[in-house]
C-alpha cells in the first residue's frame, strides 16, 4: 500500500522532533505524539510532549499536472511547572520554540529529505490548557507539490 507524500510529510517532522535531545546539543529532550483521534489532545499531559497537529491545507498553484499545497502544522509543546521551579516559565517556553525551530530549519531540513519545498515559520503562539500545563505552539507551513492526478506522487 503507497503513502501519501502528505503522511510522509508528517512523519518526518515526527522524526524531526524525536530528534531533539539533550544528548544532540539541545536544551531538553522532546517526544512527538500525533494523536490517534482528532480533539483529543487534552489528554495528554506530559511534560515536554509535542502534539503535531495537522491543519486544513490549501492550494497555493494548480496546473493540469501538478498541484503546490501549503500545510499548516500546529506543534504544540507542553511545558509543566511545579511551585518549586526555579526557572521562568517564559525561558522554558522560548527554549523549547527555539529548539524547535533550529531543527526543523538546520541543515536541509526544511526540504524534509526532498519531499518540501520548505518549511515556513508562522508566529507561535502560548497556551495554557489548565492552570498546571503551559505550552507554546511552533506554526509552520509545509509547501510541497505533487501530481494533480497522484497525491502519493512527487512532480
Amino acid at each position: 500500500m503507497s503513502t501519501p507524500i502528505i503522511e510522509t510529510i508528517a512523519v518526518k517532522i515526527s522524526a524531526l522532533i524525536d530528534a531533539i535531545t539533550i544528548a544532540a546539543g539541545f536544551n531538553q529532550t522532546l517526544t512527538a505524539v500525533r494523536p490517534k483521534r482528532l480533539h483529543l489532545e487534552g489528554d495528554i499531559n506530559t511534560d515536554l510532549t509535542v502534539i503535531i497537529e495537522q491543519e486544513d491545507p490549501e492550494i497555493q498553484e494548480e496546473t493540469n499536472e501538478v498541484i503546490t499545497w501549503r500545510q499548516p502544522f500546529t506543534l504544540q509543546a507542553l511545558v509543566l511547572d511545579s511551585d518549586d521551579a526555579t526557572t521562568a516559565i517564559d525561558t522554558r517556553l522560548n527554549q523549547v520554540r527555539s529548539d524547535i525551530e533550529k531543527k526543523l530549519m538546520e541543515n536541509d531540513n526544511w526540504k524534509l529529505d526532498g519531499l518540501a519545498d520548505g518549511i515556513l515559520l508562522r508566529p507561535p503562539e502560548k497556551f495554557i490548557a489548565d492552570p498546571q500545563v503551559a505550552g507554546i505552539a511552533v506554526n509552520i507551513d509545509v509547501i510541497y507539490t505533487v501530481l494533480t492526478a497522484d497525491p502519493y506522487s512527487q512532480s
